[in-house]
């Protein structure tokens, strides 16, 4: 979606129009799981985060300060909307439906180590990687969605990949595996 077509969108879901505001809801939606997943660590929570947002978005819609940046607003609340869902939980593990969940397929020890060096990065880093690898957005979308600039994703990006082989170096990956 270009930047025009979205303030287009934008303008007419201000007034009142629900197919345009749906029309958002379907470009970003990816983008929406992405982010939430990048917090939450569940595909299906991350799902259920990007609803939420698009709905508390409609809600608060007349409160976007400026249209030029609704898709970087609609990832705050996305953000928000998980670390919400994240606080909500803590603590809360129902037992009983736990030993009901069917046994997840084994991942190798290397797809766990990479988990685990995803999971000690930053959340803005941590969002950034999902968003590029695990959403496939390219840099402008990803430069779309968080109002931030190619350079600076490319920067982050490569200071997250670092890191995360860094990490991965110390629990004895090779380097041609990195």
């Amino acid at each position: 979606m270009t930047e025009k077509q979205q303030i287009e969108l934008v303008e007419a879901a201000l007034a009142g129009d629900i197919e345009s505001f749906g029309k958002l809801c379907q470009c970003y939606y990816p983008a929406l799981v992405a982010i939430g997943y990048s917090v939450l660590t569940d595909h299906q929570l991350a799902e259920d985060a990007a609803q939420e947002s698009f709905a508390r978005a409609l809600i608060s819609l007349k409160k976007l300060k400026n249209k030029y940046k609704f898709a970087p607003w609609l990832a705050a609340i996305c953000r928000n909307v998980a670390k919400d869902m994240v606080a909500k939980n803590t603590g809360q593990i129902n037992t009983e439906a736990v030993s009901q969940i069917p046994d997840r397929p084994k991942r190798d020890n290397s797809d766990v180590m990479v988990y685990e060096a995803l999971d000690k990065l930053p959340d803005s880093d941590k969002e950034l990687i999902v968003l590029r690898y695990y959403d496939n957005s390219s840099y402008e979308e990803i430069s779309s969605v968080l109002g931030i600039s190619g350079a600076a994703i490319n920067g982050r990006l490569t200071r997250a990949k670092r890191k995360m082989a860094k990490y991965l170096r110390h629990k004895g990956f090779s380097e041609s595996r990195l």
